[in-house]
């Protein structure tokens, strides 16, 4: 029965994800992602030569891809498969041989994680850190076995060379478990908070353990943290020696306090956590965990660890109020485990699961995540399919400018050579990765420019780059009237493609000095 129902939950969410492969490149932050991928592709350094506010990983996952959308959305389709493949060993940890419980919190899982509710199908950081998020928390698990914890201190090359493979394999997997969730912060800050939830649950450990086990704790505790700061140290010695540092903390983190906890981005937005309520949901989640850890002991190991994780995550994922359903997808996880524990037997730790599914559903409801419906999103995709809908109108069904956009593409691709730069004033990034071109200057759409008060250095990179190609499409509420007078001055109109229109250099200044 275990085989039957796995390989239908494979073959479920071979379905739920199939159409995401044949989508329309449409999607805004993807194609940021792609151009950015092109750009290291292209030699460019990124944060330095051109931004975005992500860590590195997914743009170098983007550039891995080709950069090319059918590739990305293939990667993206093996690693959720893959995704689904180790919750289910972590589900298995979990609930030992409860296969009903295994069985449950899978299902959840794969499928909420694959419909169109969440987002799921789209190539976004949340969807990537998943894998790196769950391999860390079943290394996790792995040391909560006391045999593998091991209560000797390794604290120099002798100790290690004499110790047992028990005394080990802990901090090993404690220090692969650091890695994993720096992987993890490394394609979106807010899986950190994920690992900030493993550091409570080690500290409620530490906090009630007997005192000769003290240093040990200490010592595995050191080897985590160890394992999480290594990669990103990593980064950080890349961009000081590529002359990128500032530009790198400043775009993948700083820049990051902000956006994650208001709607307001770039340097003009102030973080106020009185005034998002950050503080007032900090304060709960710091009094919930106090009353977790005055009743740890009427909890299991496992389900103190995954109660934790999920109001973690769920803090992270509702950071800035802002409706995204994709910020969602980080709480899925344990929400699905603890779901699972609502067949077993256990009175105190099914009734805090109900509760926790309560929690999800009023801060969906209270915070008005946007809901995408699903029956139209498949339908829309097999009919299709069987021939039912030409490709045209497919396409439409996502974006009504969904067809302009590949037709500006193509306009770009034939009025411009590979190696030359252009630029567009508007939010089209996919165009650049449809084209292969680059923008002149670090910003690759406009609401960057306007955010970061981008205007004088785009304006300056469009002039000494001579950029021989300007597209333009609208950009509600705001001009760009450095552009409009080098349109009129230096440009000339040369065609439309819906409300996209461009502009060529005139002869005259191309020669210029």
């Amino acid at each position: 029965m275990f085989l039957f129902w796995f390989v239908l939950i494979f073959l479920t969410v071979v379905l739920l994800r199939l159409p995401s492969l044949f989508e329309p490149f449409t999607y805004g932050d993807e194609g940021i992602y792609l151009t950015l991928g092109l750009a290291i592709r292209k030699g460019l350094v990124l944060y330095r030569d051109i931004h975005d506010n992500k860590p590195p990983l997914l743009y170098l996952l983007a550039a891995l891809s080709g950069p090319n959308f059918a590739n990305f959305r293939a990667i993206l389709f093996v690693w959720s498969l893959t995704t689904v493949g180790v919750f289910f060993l972590l589900a298995k940890k979990i609930f030992s041989q409860n296969q009903k419980s295994v069985i449950v919190s899978t299902s959840l899982f794969a499928i909420l994680t694959s419909v169109h509710n969440f987002e799921g199908n789209i190539g976004n950081a949340e969807n990537f850190m998943l894998l790196p998020t769950l391999l860390g928390i079943y290394l996790i698990l792995e040391v909560l076995d006391k045999r593998r914890l091991g209560d000797a201190r390794v604290s120099n090359v002798k100790q290690l060379l004499s110790a047992s493979p028990a005394d080990l394999r802990g901090s090993f997997s404690l220090f692969f478990a650091g890695i994993m969730f720096s992987f993890a912060t490394l394609f979106k800050i807010p899986a950190a908070i994920d690992f900030l939830a493993v550091l409570v649950f080690m500290g409620f450990i530490f906090l009630r353990s007997k005192k000769r086990y003290l240093s040990p704790i200490t010592y595995h505790l050191s080897t985590f943290f160890l394992g999480l700061t290594l990669p990103i140290l990593v980064t950080v010695i890349y961009y000081a020696i590529e002359a990128a540092l500032n530009q790198y903390l400043s775009a993948a983190f700083f820049q990051n306090i902000p956006y994650l906890t208001s709607w307001g981005t770039g340097s003009q937005s102030l973080f106020n956590p009185f005034r998002s309520g950050l503080f007032w949901r900090g304060f709960l989640l710091f009094a919930v965990c106090c009353l977790l850890f005055m009743a740890a002991k009427r909890f299991s190991k496992e389900f103190l660890l995954i109660i934790l994780w999920f109001l973690f995550s769920l803090f992270a994922a509702l950071l800035s109020s802002r409706p995204y359903p994709h910020y969602l997808i980080q709480v899925l996880p344990s929400l699905s485990l603890l779901l699972g524990f609502l067949t077993l037997r256990v009175g105190i730790e099914r009734i805090f699961a109900f509760l926790a599914f309560f929690i999800f559903n009023f801060s969906f409801l209270i915070f008005h995540f946007w809901y995408y419906p699903n029956i139209p999103y498949y339908k829309n995709f097999y009919q299709y399919a069987l021939g039912q809908k030409t490709k045209e109108e497919y396409f439409a069904n996502f974006d009504s400018k969904a067809n302009d956009i590949y037709k500006a593409a193509e306009f770009v691709s034939t009025h411009s050579l590979p190696n030359e730069r252009i630029f567009i004033w508007g939010n089209e990034p996919f165009i650049y990765a449809l084209s292969r071109r680059l923008p002149p200057g670090r910003y690759t759409v406009a609401y960057h420019i306007i955010d970061f008060n981008g205007w004088e250095e785009t304006i300056q990179a469009i002039e000494k780059d001579k950029t021989d190609l300007i597209m333009t499409a609208p950009v509600a509420d705001h001009d760009f009237p450095a552009l409009e007078q080098s349109l009129l001055n230096r440009y000339i109109k040369i065609g439309e493609v819906g409300e996209y229109k461009f502009y060529k250099l005139m002869e005259a200044d191309k020669n210029r000095t």
